[in-house]
């Protein structure tokens, strides 16, 4: 597939144009890198020097996230396999390299020292960091440890490995892949493989079954069980869970008696779910020992292998999305009904990714819950999305108080009928590419025949001059108003032409043709022309309109009078009955009467004046194909077609009726027989494996011959079908000279998801120092609280350099007491080998001391209030930062982070173009940052010209300027007050940080990435690049992730200040990613859209719902680029976006203050969406929400925690004084606090 640069660009100027931008990058980043060095090099922090390591693809963030495992010895050079990483990397794929360069590295690490366990780790976590893009915390924390145990059989060694909680992030596929690693590895190096005793296998067969937590699928037991006993390594782990198994608690080569989730996982979600892709690399590879993948890959492929002769037409409703309906959080849609999303192909300049775009009326209509970044949770083809705001599609139709039937198509028309509308019959149109189907491996649904799909068409038609005359013949139009040359996909030439001028002349075409003003007159001879359907908006929406509602329709339009270019129906007159619809369009029908029921279901807008019914435009259609002007009304063809069609559905359903009774009784027959069986297999006393293959067998043998004549039974369904999918629409096939396609084929169901979020991170307690001060300083760790005595505190004991006196800080402030300066030297840790957690002992520190002379360290005149310690350090060395910095964090109001950052989250959402007007930046300013050109080539000179975001800039939510500007007047007064150095932001207003680096993280995490700021929105969400957030391991169905300023990273982060518990280091840029290359980021990028339209092969192609992969071909996605410039610039996106934070500012979730008035919106939005029943939502929030809430509240309620909000202290039951019972030290005296008050609600709370 060819795809567009822009009218005017090359590849070579827009090669050079980025080459650029990354040289601006790079020079800014290196200007950071070597002022936060410099700071370092004065020896107040952990390190003299930056902890943040650069890489620049893969094989480079592999090296230093692994470097510790990656060295023979502590103290000796890692093990060099970069370069030959990036060589494996260009010749294979990455699951091929990564199993090639974990058995190089193996064997390396092997001949070096000799020993089998180190080696198979750090194979095993090489490989693993290749398979993660080296930027998940799988490889550090998600392998434990790698054993050699002894098989019990024979004596013969065999590989454990230890999988922990944190494998997860990795994904199924990276977690199967593993243990493939792992196998092939010990194989290299000789080792048997695993024998497992039955102790062992049921072990893992009980932790399956005692298991509460959520697993995407849960294998039988018996699964389990061949998987364990075939699985040539061992699938070992540490225990996770509270839970303890009863039955195999003492099993060897098992440690503990709780559950294993890391196990859990690795089987469930890796070796079962996974199995399809491991049996290709051991298919490959012709390892041996894996015939159970086999089995588990072809798991449920020969289930209903006898097919019928015709395939469903009908796209099956999916309900899976509304299974957690939460209160207050709206449903917009039930699954494929009727007044929910209708489903439009494309990709807009703010889609893609998992995210979906909405017209910002439609955002409104959906009682203002929806705002940039809600997470909608969908029918399909994902599970969620982001929603953003777009313009080019269909807003919703609404029905007004006085009767009015419009269609609102944007922000100005909403706010001016908003408080008059009564119901909302369609929520409009919602924008999902097709790479959202290819990621998901989803089958294609049906488009609806739209201005896109003309437009192909048409183009693909006008591929003569002599056409192209006739089509602006028929239109009375000047060819100079129209692109040059001709719209079809072929050369105009001789000899061709260039790609990127084709695609833009294909482009440009495409757009007018879809923004043509025509007639009624003109489509219809468009049509008779060139061959194309009618088109929207005359395409009315038949296949919403029963049948049966065709009679009443035409008899109503008999009377119906054509004036000043209106068409009026009288309402006066009675309605026949109708008869042989369900109860929800009964009741539709006693509402509004059978003809507006009729108008509103095919989407005709109008009105009501006087008692008529008025019809301004696009009414044509309908007076051609009910044939209005037919004096012999009564032999009009479309009576009797329809008349014929009523008669085939009901002796359909007659047909279908009768074969489900025979089959019931069949049915009836064969479970009696069953039954019958197994009763006597019961009293044979036999097993139940045995009694149940015996009633099967039973029933077997009453034989079912099927319908009496299939083939009348498969036309019957066939017709059923068609009627379900079509209705009316059959009848308009056959009755006009036109061609008609369906305009509404698909709809699509959605709820609410988590809303937007644009917030400061801050920890579970607030914080600004990360300095442990125990249970002093009241509940809120204020430092001001602290009384004058010593601190008991758990913190690692280090030796000064300088003076020999030991201390508990980074630098020793030790004061001679004869007027000179503290002795100010480098401190080291005194206890540095030992098998502990942590390093830390009890010491008794002079805490009024040490901040008196931080205050005067600072130049300060008073200490800010309030200062927020921690109680404890969590980190292995229990080393404090220095307590500085927590005073100027304190003086600016920022939080810190466990890790010493500072950060601000907020919900991904794409960008690939922009207008400067959109962020706020001039366009003077983005020439300086690189955005010389518009998408068009041409030299940016206004505010309002189209750019093309660079990947690693970001537009970030305004609600982050006061974070921000709090962080680096923060890092100023850190860089001159502590560093004696000059300051580097000079922060007056949010436009003084645009062009300035970042550190984009996500939550799950080890690996930053390397971003720009270039502007900033009002919308609460951050925009970025589709391949920035892949980089991230992220996607945009509602994920949020954290930015910060590199500078504030550079300076504050610390490998040595992270939890040393499990999962410590995730969420810590370890490592940081200062170029994207889209083949070494997540994959899901690759699947983004990048055409300027889609062809007209591939919305025909959609009628048979194909498997996407099947129609990839049709459409330019970053894949098909990958090696070129075009793998990061010159995307295409085929309809506009609306401005950035068009739609609600916010989700009504978040700005209504209590539940109950968030339910009662959630009920009233309910009752006027036609797609919705409230009793189904109200019935659902009861059943998935509150019931469970109710549980869960009342199991924590018998196992809560009492404590002293003055204390601390903390008890299981309230003591039987009334009060506070603990022993609290002062001075050297222990007493009981008696100064302590009755427990009541108010001095003491549930424990935390």
């Amino acid at each position: 597939m060819v795809y567009a640069f822009g009218p005017t660009r090359e590849t070579g100027r827009l090669s050079a144009e980025y080459a650029d931008y990354l040289d601006l990058i790079e020079a800014e980043t290196d200007l950071v890198y070597k002022i936060a060095n410099e700071a370092r090099s004065k020896g107040i922090d952990f390190k003299t020097e930056v902890e943040i390591p650069r890489a620049k693809d893969l094989a480079s963030r592999t090296v230093r996230l692994l470097e510790r495992y990656l060295r023979p010895e502590e103290d000796s050079s890692p093990i060099q396999i970069e370069d030959r990483l990036r060589d494996l990397l260009d010749t294979m794929d990455r699951e091929s390299a990564s199993i090639t360069i974990a058995r190089e590295s193996a064997k390396m690490m092997h001949e070096l020292t000799g020993d089998l366990r180190k080696s198979i780790d750090t194979g095993l976590r090489v490989g693993l960091a290749v398979l993660t893009e080296a930027v998940l915390v799988a490889p550090l924390e998600g392998i434990g440890e790698v054993r050699i145990l002894n098989n019990h059989g024979d004596g013969s060694s065999f590989l454990s490995i230890d999988f922990c909680g944190p494998i997860r992030a990795a994904g199924g596929t990276a977690q199967a892949m593993g243990v493939l690693i792992g196998d092939v590895i010990r194989r290299e190096l000789g080792i048997d493989r695993y024998q497992p005793s039955e102790g062992e296998v049921e072990r893992v067969k009980e932790e399956f079954g005692l298991y509460r937590g959520g697993l995407q699928y849960k294998p039988p037991p018996e699964e389990v069980d061949m998987i364990v006993r075939a699985c040539p390594v061992m699938v070992n782990g540490e225990g996770t869970e509270r839970i303890e198994v009863a039955g195999y608690r003492e099993v060897p080569n098992i440690e503990g008696s709780r559950i294993r989730q890391g196990v859990l996982l690795v089987i469930a979600e890796g070796l079962c779910l996974k199995a399809p892709k491991i049996k290709k690399h051991t298919d490959r590879l012709g390892v041996e020992g894996w015939d159970f993948i086999d089995v588990l890959a072809s798991k449920g492929k020969d289930a209903n292998k006898a097919e019928s002769k015709t395939k469903q037409r009908q796209v099956k409703p999916d309900s899976r999305y509304m299974g957690d309906i939460i209160a207050g959080r709206p449903v917009f849609g039930e699954p494929s009904k009727p007044g929910g999303f209708r489903l439009r192909y494309g990709r807009s300049r703010t889609t893609g990714l998992a995210a979906a775009g909405l017209n910002p009326a439609s955002m409104h209509a959906m009682g203002g819950f929806l705002s940039v970044g809600t997470q909608m949770k969908i029918e399909r083809p994902g599970k969620a999305c982001a929603v953003t705001p777009t313009s080019g599609i269909d807003g919703p139709l609404v029905l007004l108080e006085d009767g009015t039937f419009t269609m609102v198509h944007d922000e100005v028309s909403w706010n001016a009928l908003s408080g008059q509308i009564s119901v909302i019959w369609d929520a409009g149109e919602i924008l999902i590419g097709f790479g959202e189907f290819l990621e998901n491996n989803k089958e294609l649904v049906p488009s609806g025949y739209n201005l896109d799909w003309w437009a192909s068409e048409l183009a693909s038609k006008i591929d003569m001059p002599e056409k192209l005359d006739s089509f602006f013949e028929i239109l009375n139009a000047d060819s100079s108003l129209f692109p040059k040359g001709l719209p079809f996909n072929g050369a105009i030439t001789r000899g061709g032409e260039p790609e990127n001028e084709r695609e833009t002349r294909k482009r440009d075409w495409n757009r007018k043709l879809k923004n043509l003003d025509l007639t009624w007159d003109q489509v219809v001879s468009i049509s008779d022309k060139f061959g194309t359907a009618i088109p929207p908006p005359w395409n009315l929406w038949w296949s919403d309109l029963p049948v049966a509602l065709i009679p009443s329709l035409c008899l109503a339009m008999q009377r119906s009078i054509k004036q000043s270019g209106k068409l009026i129906i009288p309402l006066n007159q009675s309605e026949e009955a109708v008869e042989g619809l369900n109860q929800e369009h009964m009741s539709k029908i006693k509402e509004y009467g059978v003809v507006r029921y009729s108008l509103m279901s095919l989407g005709l807008q109008h009105k009501l004046e006087n008692d008529n019914i008025v019809i301004e435009r696009y009414w044509e259609p309908l007076c051609e194909i009910l044939d209005t002007d037919n004096d012999n009304f009564g032999n009009s063809k479309i009576l009797i077609e329809t008349e014929q069609r009523l008669t085939q559905i009901d002796e359909a359903k007659s047909i279908v009726l009768s074969e489900s009774e025979r089959s019931s009784e069949v049915e009836k027959l064969r479970t009696e027989r069953r039954i019958r069986a197994e009763t006597k297999a019961r009293q044979r006393n036999l097993g139940v494996e045995e009694t149940e293959a015996i009633g099967i067998a039973a029933a077997a043998e009453i034989d079912d011959p099927g319908p009496m004549n299939k083939e009348e039974f498969e036309q019957a369904l066939s017709t059923l079908d068609d009627n379900e999918v079509e209705q009316s629409l059959w009848i308009v096939r056959k009755v006009s000279p036109h061609r008609w396609e369906d305009a509404v084929p698909t709809r699509i169901g959605a709820r609410m998801g988590r809303p937007e979020k644009a917030e400061r991170r801050e920890m579970k307690q607030y914080t600004h120092a990360l300095y442990p001060i125990g249970n002093n300083g009241g509940p809120q760790r204020l430092l001001d609280q602290i009384g004058k005595g010593a601190l008991s505190v758990d913190v690692s004991i280090r030796r000064c350099m300088n003076c020999g006196r030991d201390t508990h800080e980074i630098r020793c402030r030790h004061d001679y007491g004869d007027g000179s300066p503290p002795c100010n030297g480098r401190t080291e840790i005194r206890r540095k080998k030992s098998t502990d957690r942590r390093l830390g002992e009890k010491r008794n520190i002079q805490f009024t001391a040490l901040l008196e002379a931080a205050r005067k360290n600072l130049n300060l005149n008073s200490l800010p209030r309030p200062i927020k310690a921690t109680r404890q350090l969590e980190s292995r060395l229990q080393t404090p930062e220095p307590l500085e910095k927590g005073i100027l964090r304190a003086l600016h109001d920022v939080s810190v982070n466990k890790d010493g950052t500072s950060r601000f989250d907020m919900i991904d959402v794409p960008i690939t173009h922009f207008r400067p007007t959109e962020i706020g930046t001039s366009w003077k300013k983005l020439v300086e940052l690189g955005y010389s050109e518009d998408m068009d080539g041409n030299e940016l000179k206004s505010d309002d010209q189209i750019l093309e975001i660079f990947p690693q800039d970001i537009i970030l939510s305004s609600n982050a300027e006061l974070h921000l500007s709090s962080t680096c007047k923060f890092v100023d007064d850190e860089l001159t007050k502590i560093y004696g150095m000059d300051p580097f932001f000079n922060y007056e207003s949010k436009q003084d940080l645009v062009g300035h680096l970042g550190i984009g993280l996500a939550p799950h995490t080890s690996g930053g990435v390397l971003c720009r700021i270039i502007g900033w929105t009002d919308a609460s969400a951050g925009y970025a690049h589709p391949l920035f957030h892949a980089a991230k391991r992220r996607n945009c169905d509602g994920d949020e992730d954290c930015v910060m300023l590199l500078l504030e990273g550079l300076l504050n982060f610390s490998k040595d200040i992270l939890p040393s518990n499990r999962g410590g280091q995730m969420d810590a840029p370890l490592v940081l990613t200062t170029r994207l290359l889209p083949n070494q980021i997540d994959k899901e990028a690759l699947n983004v859209d990048c055409s300027w339209s889609y062809p007209l092969e591939f919305y025909q192609a959609t009628l048979s719902q194909p498997h996407s992969s099947g129609v990839k071909q049709f459409i330019d996605i970053v894949e098909n680029r990958v090696g070129t410039i075009g793998d990061v610039r010159g995307y295409g996106w085929t309809h506009d976006s609306a401005g950035l934070s068009s739609g609600p500012s916010n989700s009504q979730y978040k700005l209504l203050p209590s539940m109950e008035m968030k339910m009662d919106a959630q009920l009233m939005l309910a009752s006027r969406l036609r797609a919705v029943s409230v009793k189904r939502v109200a019935k659902q929030v009861i059943e998935s929400h509150f019931l469970r809430d109710i549980r869960g509240n009342l199991v924590a309620f018998t196992r809560q925690k009492i404590r002293c909000v003055k204390c601390n202290a903390s008890y299981r039951r309230i003591p039987l004084t009334g009060t506070c019972i603990a022993k609290v030290a002062k001075n050297e005296a222990t007493r009981r606090l008696g100064t302590h008050q009755t427990m009541t609600a108010a001095h003491f709370a549930a424990a935390t």
